[in-house]
């Protein structure tokens, strides 16, 4: 694989609660297998941030926004 990769063990930060989903979405069984083409994924692997985007697009202005750099590298993706 050319390109950066994700390590195999993430860094761990606390989980939140959960207070927006009703008992009646999760009976409704909402999840489904999904493929590249359905749902993109972008992730900004610059400085082990492993953030997740839906556009490269979005990468880019995280990257601007939180890390002062326009370095169109270390991008993750199944898209491309």
């Amino acid at each position: 694989m050319l390109g950066p990769s994700l390590p195999s063990v993430l860094k761990s930060r606390p989980a939140t609660h959960d207070t927006a989903t009703t008992p009646d979405q999760l009976k409704a069984g909402l999840a489904r297998v999904t493929s590249p083409e359905e749902t993109p994924i972008y992730i900004c692997a610059f400085q082990d941030c492993n953030r997740l985007f839906p556009s490269r697009d979005r990468v880019m202005l995280h990257r601007k926004r939180d890390h002062n750099s326009e370095e169109g590298s270390d991008i993750i993706t199944w898209n491309e």
